[in-house]
């Protein structure tokens, strides 16, 4: 879906059109439990504050603001969720990144056949482990910028408005990124 599409579902599930609310759903809870994982490993918590933050943004779209494709409010406000949770509970780690990268979860409506699909499994789980590899090398806020950055596929702007750095402290933090990936696995 595109950022205009983006934009244009939001509009119209604020003005009260419950199929575009439903559109801005299924395009973005994939991305958003992959994400609530890097906090804490109880997907069924995740999976809660989600429903939480769509139950919130229906009930509130009246009285919503947002700006550009809605994706960035989205991920900020189950950042906010699951960290006053987390807190609550006193289980938020730090250092939520350091733990590795959880397995994909099948979202897909392809289907394939066994041998496809061992073959698709095997690939991710190479490509997986490669990224971790690469991500490892990284501070956990350097993590953090190039997950949302190419993995969420966030604006540099929302990276902006989610980690709360200027346009220009954002660019460097990812070309520095970039960088130490590169330095570290040109060499090998």
């Amino acid at each position: 879906m595109s950022e205009a599409e983006h934009k244009d579902d939001w509009s119209r599930f604020i003005a009260g059109d419950n199929d575009a609310y439903c559109r801005i759903y299924h395009a973005n809870v994939g991305e958003l439990y992959r994400y609530g994982v890097r906090f804490t490993s109880d997907g069924e918590l995740v999976k809660d504050c989600i429903q939480e933050l769509f139950t919130t943004i229906y009930r509130n779209r009246r009285r919503l603001s947002v700006r550009g494709d809605g994706r960035a409010y989205l991920f900020v406000s189950l950042r906010h969720n699951l960290v006053r949770v987390l807190h609550r509970r006193h289980i938020f780690r730090e250092d939520f990144f350091g733990e590795g990268l959880p397995e994909a979860l099948p979202f897909s409506q392809d289907e394939h056949t066994p041998e496809e699909s061992f073959e698709v499994d095997e690939m991710r789980e190479v490509g997986r482990r490669q990224l971790e590899e690469m991500l490892a090398t990284l501070t956990p806020r350097q993590r953090e910028i190039i997950r949302l950055r190419y993995v969420n596929e966030l604006s540099i702007n929302d990276i902006c408005e989610q980690m709360s750095l200027n346009y220009q402290s954002a660019q460097n933090l990812i070309q520095r990124s970039l960088k130490k990936i590169r330095k570290k696995f040109a060499s090998e």
